[in-house]
Protein backbone atom coordinates (compact mmCIF):
# COMPACT_ATOMS: atom_id res chain seq x y z
CA UNK A 1 0.00 0.00 0.00
CA UNK A 2 0.99 3.74 -0.40
CA UNK A 3 0.83 5.70 2.60
CA UNK A 4 -2.71 7.40 1.51
CA UNK A 5 -4.03 3.81 1.21
CA UNK A 6 -2.94 2.65 4.48
CA UNK A 7 -4.60 6.16 5.63
CA UNK A 8 -7.86 5.24 4.41
CA UNK A 9 -7.63 1.67 5.52
CA UNK A 10 -7.20 3.02 8.95
CA UNK A 11 -10.11 5.27 9.07
CA UNK A 12 -12.40 2.59 7.62
CA UNK A 13 -11.28 -0.03 10.50
CA UNK A 14 -11.78 2.94 12.91
CA UNK A 15 -15.65 3.31 11.57
CA UNK A 16 -15.35 6.22 9.49
CA UNK A 17 -18.09 6.47 7.14
CA UNK A 18 -18.02 10.49 5.99
CA UNK A 19 -15.15 13.55 5.99
CA UNK A 20 -15.51 16.56 4.87
CA UNK A 21 -12.65 18.60 2.84
CA UNK A 22 -11.83 19.98 -0.29
CA UNK A 23 -9.07 18.40 -2.98
CA UNK A 24 -6.29 20.56 -3.25
CA UNK A 25 -2.85 20.37 -5.18
CA UNK A 26 -1.41 18.84 -1.80
CA UNK A 27 -4.04 16.03 -1.30
CA UNK A 28 -4.29 14.44 -5.01
CA UNK A 29 -2.97 11.23 -3.78
CA UNK A 30 -5.21 11.21 -0.72
CA UNK A 31 -8.26 11.68 -2.90
CA UNK A 32 -7.28 9.44 -5.42
CA UNK A 33 -7.58 7.08 -2.57
CA UNK A 34 -10.84 8.02 -1.40
CA UNK A 35 -12.08 7.62 -4.92
CA UNK A 36 -11.57 3.72 -4.60
CA UNK A 37 -13.36 3.64 -1.31
CA UNK A 38 -17.28 3.65 -2.16
CA UNK A 39 -17.60 2.84 1.64
CA UNK A 40 -16.52 6.44 2.92
CA UNK A 41 -18.60 9.24 1.54
CA UNK A 42 -16.73 12.56 0.84
CA UNK A 43 -18.72 15.81 1.19
CA UNK A 44 -17.03 18.95 -0.72
CA UNK A 45 -17.23 21.71 0.87
CA UNK A 46 -16.83 25.27 -0.08
CA UNK A 47 -14.25 26.42 1.99
CA UNK A 48 -11.87 24.53 4.29
CA UNK A 49 -13.37 26.25 7.70
CA UNK A 50 -16.72 24.92 6.73
CA UNK A 51 -15.46 21.15 6.57
CA UNK A 52 -13.81 21.42 9.62
CA UNK A 53 -17.17 22.83 11.39
CA UNK A 54 -19.50 20.08 9.52
CA UNK A 55 -16.89 17.49 11.23
CA UNK A 56 -17.55 19.18 14.81
CA UNK A 57 -21.32 19.32 14.23
CA UNK A 58 -21.16 15.55 12.86
CA UNK A 59 -19.10 14.72 16.15
CA UNK A 60 -21.65 16.51 18.76
CA UNK A 61 -24.82 14.94 16.90
CA UNK A 62 -23.06 11.46 16.96
CA UNK A 63 -20.33 11.26 20.02
CA UNK A 64 -18.25 9.88 17.07
CA UNK A 65 -15.16 11.68 15.75
CA UNK A 66 -15.54 13.54 12.73
CA UNK A 67 -12.91 13.88 9.74
CA UNK A 68 -12.02 17.03 7.35
CA UNK A 69 -8.82 17.03 4.92
CA UNK A 70 -7.65 20.43 4.02
CA UNK A 71 -4.77 20.74 2.37
CA UNK A 72 -1.06 22.15 3.92
CA UNK A 73 -1.08 25.97 4.16
CA UNK A 74 -3.85 27.83 3.54
CA UNK A 75 -5.82 24.57 3.74
CA UNK A 76 -4.94 24.92 7.66
CA UNK A 77 -4.72 28.04 8.18
CA UNK A 78 -8.51 28.30 6.74
CA UNK A 79 -9.47 25.65 9.12
CA UNK A 80 -8.09 26.63 12.22
CA UNK A 81 -10.70 28.76 13.97
CA UNK A 82 -13.01 25.94 13.86
CA UNK A 83 -10.16 23.68 14.99
CA UNK A 84 -9.95 25.96 17.69
CA UNK A 85 -13.96 25.39 18.43
CA UNK A 86 -13.71 21.96 18.85
CA UNK A 87 -10.43 22.05 20.78
CA UNK A 88 -12.37 24.46 23.37
CA UNK A 89 -15.38 22.44 23.76
CA UNK A 90 -13.60 19.33 23.68
CA UNK A 91 -14.96 17.68 20.00
CA UNK A 92 -13.49 15.28 18.55
CA UNK A 93 -12.25 16.25 15.32
CA UNK A 94 -9.49 14.28 13.61
CA UNK A 95 -7.79 16.67 10.88
CA UNK A 96 -5.80 15.32 8.28
CA UNK A 97 -3.93 17.61 6.37
CA UNK A 98 -1.07 17.28 3.72
CA UNK A 99 2.18 19.07 3.85
CA UNK A 100 5.35 19.96 1.57
CA UNK A 101 7.54 17.49 0.47
CA UNK A 102 9.34 15.90 4.01
CA UNK A 103 12.96 17.30 3.31
CA UNK A 104 11.82 20.73 2.57
CA UNK A 105 10.19 20.82 5.68
CA UNK A 106 11.36 23.92 7.85
CA UNK A 107 13.51 25.08 4.83
CA UNK A 108 11.47 28.33 4.08
CA UNK A 109 12.42 27.35 0.18
CA UNK A 110 9.42 29.07 -0.98
CA UNK A 111 6.93 26.11 -2.00
CA UNK A 112 3.39 26.97 -3.10
CA UNK A 113 1.73 26.26 0.50
CA UNK A 114 4.48 26.75 2.16
CA UNK A 115 4.44 27.98 5.93
CA UNK A 116 6.85 28.85 8.04
CA UNK A 117 5.75 26.21 10.71
CA UNK A 118 2.73 24.57 9.94
CA UNK A 119 3.23 22.73 13.43
CA UNK A 120 3.27 26.03 15.52
CA UNK A 121 -0.07 26.91 13.95
CA UNK A 122 -1.48 23.82 15.36
CA UNK A 123 0.05 23.37 18.46
CA UNK A 124 -2.29 25.26 20.67
CA UNK A 125 -5.46 24.22 18.87
CA UNK A 126 -4.95 20.85 19.06
CA UNK A 127 -4.13 17.61 21.51
CA UNK A 128 -1.60 16.75 18.84
CA UNK A 129 -0.38 17.87 15.92
CA UNK A 130 1.49 15.00 14.15
CA UNK A 131 4.23 15.32 11.64
CA UNK A 132 4.26 11.78 9.53
CA UNK A 133 7.51 10.81 7.96
CA UNK A 134 6.92 7.52 6.62
CA UNK A 135 4.38 5.48 5.19
CA UNK A 136 4.90 3.17 7.89
CA UNK A 137 4.11 5.31 10.34
CA UNK A 138 0.38 6.14 9.26
CA UNK A 139 -1.72 3.35 10.37
CA UNK A 140 -0.21 3.41 14.44
CA UNK A 141 -0.83 7.37 14.51
CA UNK A 142 -4.18 6.82 12.82
CA UNK A 143 -5.44 4.16 15.48
CA UNK A 144 -3.55 6.52 18.06
CA UNK A 145 -5.88 9.13 17.66
CA UNK A 146 -8.96 7.32 17.77
CA UNK A 147 -7.38 5.86 20.76
CA UNK A 148 -6.98 9.60 22.18
CA UNK A 149 -10.96 10.37 21.46
CA UNK A 150 -12.04 7.14 23.15
CA UNK A 151 -9.71 7.35 26.41
CA UNK A 152 -8.81 10.74 27.61
CA UNK A 153 -10.71 14.23 27.00
CA UNK A 154 -11.75 14.47 22.95
CA UNK A 155 -9.68 17.29 21.11
CA UNK A 156 -8.81 17.44 17.65
CA UNK A 157 -5.74 15.63 16.47
CA UNK A 158 -4.15 16.81 13.15
CA UNK A 159 -1.76 14.38 11.12
CA UNK A 160 0.22 16.33 8.61
CA UNK A 161 1.23 13.81 5.50
CA UNK A 162 3.81 15.17 3.03
CA UNK A 163 3.37 14.49 -0.48
CA UNK A 164 6.03 12.16 -0.80
CA UNK A 165 4.88 10.27 1.82
CA UNK A 166 1.30 10.14 0.75
CA UNK A 167 2.88 8.37 -2.23
CA UNK A 168 5.22 6.27 -0.63
CA UNK A 169 5.10 2.64 -0.12
CA UNK A 170 4.65 0.72 3.22
CA UNK A 171 4.81 -3.20 4.00
CA UNK A 172 3.05 -2.97 7.71
CA UNK A 173 -0.01 -4.11 8.15
CA UNK A 174 -2.68 -1.98 9.35
CA UNK A 175 -3.39 -2.60 12.88
CA UNK A 176 -6.52 -3.76 13.94
CA UNK A 177 -9.00 -1.17 15.63
CA UNK A 178 -9.30 -2.12 19.32
CA UNK A 179 -11.92 -0.30 22.06
CA UNK A 180 -10.29 2.35 23.32
CA UNK A 181 -11.39 2.23 27.39
CA UNK A 182 -10.95 5.50 29.47
CA UNK A 183 -9.29 4.22 32.92
CA UNK A 184 -11.35 3.46 35.76
CA UNK A 185 -12.42 5.32 38.29
CA UNK A 186 -10.49 5.48 41.95
CA UNK A 187 -12.08 3.06 44.02
CA UNK A 188 -11.37 5.33 47.51
CA UNK A 189 -12.35 8.53 46.07
CA UNK A 190 -15.72 7.06 45.00
CA UNK A 191 -16.37 5.58 48.53
CA UNK A 192 -15.76 9.34 49.89
CA UNK A 193 -17.72 10.63 47.02
CA UNK A 194 -20.58 8.26 48.27
CA UNK A 195 -20.37 9.19 51.85
CA UNK A 196 -20.59 12.96 51.12
CA UNK A 197 -23.38 12.40 48.72
CA UNK A 198 -25.53 9.99 51.49
CA UNK A 199 -25.49 12.60 53.84
CA UNK A 200 -26.25 15.09 51.67
CA UNK A 201 -29.84 17.36 52.54
CA UNK A 202 -29.76 19.23 49.74
CA UNK A 203 -27.40 18.16 46.73
CA UNK A 204 -27.52 19.30 43.21
CA UNK A 205 -25.69 17.82 39.73
CA UNK A 206 -24.15 20.64 37.47
CA UNK A 207 -23.65 18.68 34.41
CA UNK A 208 -21.38 19.46 31.26
CA UNK A 209 -20.73 18.86 27.97
CA UNK A 210 -18.12 15.50 29.17
CA UNK A 211 -21.56 13.96 30.32
CA UNK A 212 -23.36 13.89 26.87
CA UNK A 213 -23.17 10.16 26.57
CA UNK A 214 -23.90 9.76 30.08
CA UNK A 215 -27.19 11.24 30.09
CA UNK A 216 -28.90 7.76 31.01
CA UNK A 217 -26.23 7.21 33.95
CA UNK A 218 -26.50 11.26 35.24
CA UNK A 219 -30.37 10.88 35.12
CA UNK A 220 -30.76 7.89 36.99
CA UNK A 221 -28.18 9.05 39.20
CA UNK A 222 -29.80 12.70 39.69
CA UNK A 223 -33.69 10.70 40.30
CA UNK A 224 -32.03 8.34 43.17
CA UNK A 225 -31.10 11.86 44.62
CA UNK A 226 -33.93 13.72 44.30
CA UNK A 227 -31.00 16.24 43.01
CA UNK A 228 -32.13 19.07 40.34
CA UNK A 229 -30.04 19.38 37.96
CA UNK A 230 -28.26 22.10 36.52
CA UNK A 231 -26.18 21.41 32.84
CA UNK A 232 -23.97 24.50 31.21
CA UNK A 233 -24.58 25.32 27.51
CA UNK A 234 -22.12 22.06 26.01
CA UNK A 235 -24.16 20.10 28.74
CA UNK A 236 -27.78 21.34 27.54
CA UNK A 237 -30.13 18.68 26.52
CA UNK A 238 -28.77 16.12 28.96
CA UNK A 239 -32.13 16.07 31.50
CA UNK A 240 -35.10 16.49 28.74
CA UNK A 241 -36.68 19.69 28.99
CA UNK A 242 -39.87 17.99 30.47
CA UNK A 243 -37.88 15.98 33.59
CA UNK A 244 -39.01 17.31 36.72
CA UNK A 245 -35.42 17.28 38.05
CA UNK A 246 -34.35 19.81 35.23
CA UNK A 247 -33.47 22.92 36.90
CA UNK A 248 -31.79 24.67 33.85
CA UNK A 249 -31.88 27.31 32.12
CA UNK A 250 -28.55 29.59 31.43
CA UNK A 251 -26.53 29.06 34.64
CA UNK A 252 -27.81 32.80 35.28
CA UNK A 253 -27.06 34.84 38.72
CA UNK A 254 -30.20 32.77 40.16
CA UNK A 255 -29.05 29.77 39.47
CA UNK A 256 -25.59 30.19 40.87
CA UNK A 257 -27.45 31.57 44.11
CA UNK A 258 -29.00 28.43 44.40
CA UNK A 259 -26.49 25.90 43.74
CA UNK A 260 -24.10 28.07 46.45
CA UNK A 261 -26.99 27.63 48.92
CA UNK A 262 -26.66 23.33 48.42
CA UNK A 263 -24.82 21.53 50.75
CA UNK A 264 -22.91 19.32 48.00
CA UNK A 265 -22.75 20.05 44.33
CA UNK A 266 -21.45 17.05 41.96
CA UNK A 267 -20.16 18.45 38.98
CA UNK A 268 -19.86 16.01 35.82
CA UNK A 269 -17.87 16.52 32.48
CA UNK A 270 -17.45 20.00 33.03
CA UNK A 271 -14.61 22.86 33.88
CA UNK A 272 -16.50 24.78 35.58
CA UNK A 273 -15.22 28.02 33.44
CA UNK A 274 -16.35 31.85 33.25
CA UNK A 275 -18.24 30.73 29.96
CA UNK A 276 -20.12 28.24 31.57
CA UNK A 277 -21.15 31.21 34.55
CA UNK A 278 -21.98 34.41 33.34
CA UNK A 279 -22.75 36.28 35.94
CA UNK A 280 -19.07 35.70 37.74
CA UNK A 281 -17.45 33.07 39.69
CA UNK A 282 -19.17 30.20 41.30
CA UNK A 283 -18.73 30.43 44.96
CA UNK A 284 -19.68 27.47 46.85
CA UNK A 285 -20.46 27.32 50.10
CA UNK A 286 -21.31 23.72 50.32
CA UNK A 287 -18.87 20.76 49.06
CA UNK A 288 -18.04 20.44 45.43
CA UNK A 289 -17.47 17.03 43.95
CA UNK A 290 -15.89 17.57 40.71
CA UNK A 291 -15.69 14.06 37.95
CA UNK A 292 -13.92 14.66 34.39
CA UNK A 293 -11.87 12.82 32.53
CA UNK A 294 -8.88 15.34 32.03
CA UNK A 295 -7.23 15.11 35.74
CA UNK A 296 -5.45 18.49 35.12
CA UNK A 297 -9.01 20.06 34.52
CA UNK A 298 -10.28 19.58 38.09
CA UNK A 299 -9.72 22.33 40.69
CA UNK A 300 -8.93 24.94 38.24
CA UNK A 301 -11.77 27.03 38.69
CA UNK A 302 -13.01 25.86 41.85
CA UNK A 303 -11.29 24.74 44.89
CA UNK A 304 -12.56 21.13 45.05
CA UNK A 305 -13.49 19.28 48.01
CA UNK A 306 -13.54 15.34 46.16
CA UNK A 307 -11.62 14.88 43.35
CA UNK A 308 -12.51 11.50 40.76
CA UNK A 309 -10.66 11.64 37.57
CA UNK A 310 -12.46 9.37 35.27
CA UNK A 311 -14.87 8.67 32.12
CA UNK A 312 -18.28 10.12 33.06
CA UNK A 313 -20.04 7.44 32.22
CA UNK A 314 -17.49 4.42 33.66
CA UNK A 315 -17.91 6.88 37.22
CA UNK A 316 -21.48 6.90 37.14
CA UNK A 317 -22.21 3.48 36.58
CA UNK A 318 -20.12 2.47 39.32
CA UNK A 319 -21.39 4.87 41.93
CA UNK A 320 -25.08 4.28 40.72
CA UNK A 321 -23.71 0.21 41.45
CA UNK A 322 -22.92 1.09 44.53
CA UNK A 323 -26.50 2.03 45.69
CA UNK A 324 -25.44 5.62 46.92
CA UNK A 325 -27.22 8.49 48.28
CA UNK A 326 -31.29 6.60 48.10
CA UNK A 327 -33.30 9.28 49.62
CA UNK A 328 -36.38 12.11 49.30
CA UNK A 329 -34.78 15.45 49.12
CA UNK A 330 -37.62 17.29 47.63
CA UNK A 331 -35.73 17.84 44.20
CA UNK A 332 -38.52 18.10 42.09
CA UNK A 333 -40.17 21.38 44.15
CA UNK A 334 -36.59 22.50 44.43
CA UNK A 335 -35.72 22.41 40.91
CA UNK A 336 -39.35 24.25 40.08
CA UNK A 337 -38.05 27.22 42.03
CA UNK A 338 -35.27 27.43 40.77
CA UNK A 339 -36.35 26.97 36.79
CA UNK A 340 -39.35 29.73 38.11
CA UNK A 341 -36.73 32.52 39.36
CA UNK A 342 -34.37 31.51 36.53
CA UNK A 343 -36.79 32.10 33.73
CA UNK A 344 -38.20 35.83 35.49
CA UNK A 345 -34.36 36.57 35.26
CA UNK A 346 -33.94 35.35 31.60
CA UNK A 347 -37.21 37.57 30.48
CA UNK A 348 -34.98 40.51 30.91
CA UNK A 349 -33.81 40.29 28.05
CA UNK A 350 -34.79 37.37 26.59
CA UNK A 351 -38.87 39.00 26.29
CA UNK A 352 -38.27 39.82 22.49
CA UNK A 353 -36.98 36.42 21.53
CA UNK A 354 -39.20 34.09 23.45
CA UNK A 355 -42.23 33.71 21.25
CA UNK A 356 -39.84 32.96 17.71
CA UNK A 357 -37.91 30.86 19.96
CA UNK A 358 -41.69 28.82 21.30
CA UNK A 359 -42.57 28.97 17.56
CA UNK A 360 -39.19 27.55 15.98
CA UNK A 361 -40.04 24.40 18.79
CA UNK A 362 -43.27 23.99 18.28
CA UNK A 363 -42.24 23.57 14.52
CA UNK A 364 -39.51 21.48 15.26
CA UNK A 365 -40.17 17.05 15.58
CA UNK A 366 -39.88 16.48 19.77
CA UNK A 367 -36.67 14.19 18.24
CA UNK A 368 -34.79 16.86 16.79
CA UNK A 369 -31.98 19.17 16.64
CA UNK A 370 -30.33 22.26 16.76
CA UNK A 371 -27.53 24.35 15.98
CA UNK A 372 -26.79 27.97 16.81
CA UNK A 373 -23.99 30.52 16.24
CA UNK A 374 -23.31 33.34 18.86
CA UNK A 375 -26.47 35.81 18.19
CA UNK A 376 -28.74 37.75 20.51
CA UNK A 377 -31.79 35.37 19.53
CA UNK A 378 -29.53 32.42 20.90
CA UNK A 379 -28.15 33.60 23.61
CA UNK A 380 -31.08 35.48 24.84
CA UNK A 381 -33.64 33.12 23.20
CA UNK A 382 -32.45 29.75 22.74
CA UNK A 383 -30.10 29.06 25.44
CA UNK A 384 -32.96 29.78 28.05
CA UNK A 385 -36.24 29.00 26.37
CA UNK A 386 -35.22 26.54 23.68
CA UNK A 387 -36.08 22.95 25.09
CA UNK A 388 -34.50 19.68 23.85
CA UNK A 389 -35.77 15.88 24.25
CA UNK A 390 -32.58 14.40 25.32
CA UNK A 391 -28.38 14.44 24.74
CA UNK A 392 -26.85 15.25 21.50
CA UNK A 393 -29.59 17.12 20.04
CA UNK A 394 -27.73 20.73 20.67
CA UNK A 395 -24.41 22.27 18.58
CA UNK A 396 -23.25 25.52 20.31
CA UNK A 397 -19.99 27.18 19.88
CA UNK A 398 -19.57 27.77 23.18
CA UNK A 399 -16.03 28.15 24.65
CA UNK A 400 -14.18 29.93 21.74
CA UNK A 401 -17.78 31.50 20.77
CA UNK A 402 -17.10 32.36 17.43
CA UNK A 403 -19.19 33.41 14.49
CA UNK A 404 -20.05 31.21 11.57
CA UNK A 405 -20.66 27.86 12.87
CA UNK A 406 -24.47 27.11 12.68
CA UNK A 407 -24.78 26.28 8.80
CA UNK A 408 -21.87 24.20 8.61
CA UNK A 409 -22.58 22.24 11.78
CA UNK A 410 -26.18 21.39 11.09
CA UNK A 411 -25.11 19.91 7.47
CA UNK A 412 -22.82 17.90 9.59
CA UNK A 413 -25.09 17.10 11.70
CA UNK A 414 -27.93 16.29 9.14
CA UNK A 415 -25.33 14.15 7.43
CA UNK A 416 -24.44 12.35 10.30
CA UNK A 417 -27.95 11.84 11.16
CA UNK A 418 -30.10 12.23 8.46
CA UNK A 419 -33.33 10.74 9.72
CA UNK A 420 -33.41 13.32 12.04
CA UNK A 421 -34.74 16.73 12.05
CA UNK A 422 -32.12 19.69 12.02
CA UNK A 423 -32.46 23.48 11.89
CA UNK A 424 -29.59 26.26 12.21
CA UNK A 425 -30.42 29.52 13.95
CA UNK A 426 -28.39 31.95 13.24
CA UNK A 427 -28.15 35.75 12.72
CA UNK A 428 -27.26 37.85 10.03
CA UNK A 429 -23.78 38.63 11.20
CA UNK A 430 -22.85 34.85 11.54
CA UNK A 431 -24.58 33.65 8.58
CA UNK A 432 -22.21 35.62 5.99
CA UNK A 433 -19.39 33.98 7.45
CA UNK A 434 -19.95 30.54 5.92
CA UNK A 435 -23.01 31.44 4.14
CA UNK A 436 -21.32 29.85 1.05
CA UNK A 437 -22.02 25.87 2.78
CA UNK A 438 -25.18 26.49 1.62
CA UNK A 439 -24.50 24.97 -1.76
CA UNK A 440 -23.20 22.09 -0.12
CA UNK A 441 -26.55 21.44 1.48
CA UNK A 442 -28.17 21.97 -2.14
CA UNK A 443 -26.08 19.72 -3.66
CA UNK A 444 -26.67 17.17 -0.96
CA UNK A 445 -30.47 18.31 -0.95
CA UNK A 446 -30.50 18.08 3.04
CA UNK A 447 -33.79 19.64 4.35
CA UNK A 448 -32.17 21.84 6.51
CA UNK A 449 -34.40 24.84 7.73
CA UNK A 450 -31.94 27.91 7.92
CA UNK A 451 -33.42 30.82 10.31
CA UNK A 452 -31.73 33.81 9.97
CA UNK A 453 -32.23 36.91 12.56
CA UNK A 454 -32.14 39.76 10.51
CA UNK A 455 -31.46 43.13 11.99
CA UNK A 456 -28.75 44.15 9.84
CA UNK A 457 -26.20 44.62 12.38
CA UNK A 458 -24.13 42.83 14.55
CA UNK A 459 -26.56 43.51 16.91
CA UNK A 460 -25.23 42.07 20.43
CA UNK A 461 -21.85 44.23 19.98
CA UNK A 462 -24.19 47.14 19.20
CA UNK A 463 -26.10 46.31 22.55
CA UNK A 464 -22.88 46.17 24.67
CA UNK A 465 -21.71 49.78 23.20
CA UNK A 466 -24.99 51.17 24.28
CA UNK A 467 -24.48 49.39 27.67
CA UNK A 468 -20.80 51.48 27.88
CA UNK A 469 -22.78 54.45 27.17
CA UNK A 470 -22.09 55.41 23.57
CA UNK A 471 -23.86 54.98 20.16
CA UNK A 472 -23.23 51.57 18.37
CA UNK A 473 -19.97 51.97 15.69
CA UNK A 474 -19.39 50.04 13.16
CA UNK A 475 -21.74 47.37 13.71
CA UNK A 476 -24.29 48.46 10.62
CA UNK A 477 -24.47 45.58 8.47
CA UNK A 478 -25.68 45.54 4.57
CA UNK A 479 -27.06 42.40 4.14
CA UNK A 480 -27.87 41.24 0.82
CA UNK A 481 -31.26 40.49 -0.46
CA UNK A 482 -32.29 36.75 1.36
CA UNK A 483 -34.51 35.93 -1.14
CA UNK A 484 -32.61 36.60 -4.28
CA UNK A 485 -29.30 34.99 -2.43
CA UNK A 486 -31.49 31.69 -1.51
CA UNK A 487 -32.38 31.55 -5.35
CA UNK A 488 -28.80 32.14 -6.68
CA UNK A 489 -27.96 28.70 -4.59
CA UNK A 490 -30.70 26.92 -5.45
CA UNK A 491 -32.34 27.21 -1.89
CA UNK A 492 -36.42 27.83 -0.64
CA UNK A 493 -36.91 30.73 1.06
CA UNK A 494 -39.53 32.10 3.25
CA UNK A 495 -40.15 35.17 5.65
CA UNK A 496 -41.84 35.05 8.83
CA UNK A 497 -43.18 38.35 10.00
CA UNK A 498 -44.59 36.65 12.73
CA UNK A 499 -44.25 33.40 15.27
CA UNK A 500 -47.11 31.78 13.45
CA UNK A 501 -45.13 32.28 9.93
CA UNK A 502 -42.14 31.04 10.95
CA UNK A 503 -43.71 27.88 12.43
CA UNK A 504 -45.33 27.56 8.57
CA UNK A 505 -42.02 28.35 7.03
CA UNK A 506 -40.18 25.66 9.60
CA UNK A 507 -42.38 22.90 8.86
CA UNK A 508 -42.48 23.40 5.25
CA UNK A 509 -38.93 23.44 5.11
CA UNK A 510 -38.48 20.22 7.26
CA UNK A 511 -39.88 18.31 4.24
CA UNK A 512 -38.22 20.49 1.35
CA UNK A 513 -35.90 18.54 -1.29
CA UNK A 514 -33.38 20.49 -0.02
CA UNK A 515 -31.94 23.86 2.61
CA UNK A 516 -34.83 26.32 3.08
CA UNK A 517 -33.48 30.25 4.33
CA UNK A 518 -36.48 31.46 6.96
CA UNK A 519 -35.46 35.15 6.99
CA UNK A 520 -37.16 36.99 10.48
CA UNK A 521 -36.49 40.66 9.25
CA UNK A 522 -36.23 42.12 13.04
CA UNK A 523 -35.36 45.39 11.95
CA UNK A 524 -38.80 46.03 10.96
Amino acid sequence: MTGVEALIESLRANGVRHVFGIPSTHTLEIYRALGKAPDIAHITTTHEQGAAFMADGYARATGRPGVCIVTTGPGVTNAATAIAEAYSDSVPVLCITAHIVSEDIGRGRGHSHELRSQESVLEGITDENRLILSPDQVGEATHDAFRRFGSRRPRPVCLAIPVDVQEAATTIPIPDASAHNPPAPDADALERVSDLLDSAATPAIIAGGGAQDAAKELLALAERLDAPVVTTLNGKGIVPSYHPLEASLVIYRSVVRFLEECDVVLAVGTELSPADFWTGPLELGGKLVQVDIDPDQIGRNHAVDQAVAGDARATLKVMLDSGVGAGSRSGASRAEYVRGVAEKEALNMGRPYLPWVRALRRAMPEESSLALDVAMVAGFGAYPFYGLPGPRTWMNPSGLGTLGYALPAAIGAKVARPERAVAALVGDGGFMFTMSELMVAVQHRLALPVVIWNDRAFGEIGRLMRERGYEPFATDLHVPDLATLATAYGASFARAYEPDDLVTAVEGALVADGPTLVEVPAWT
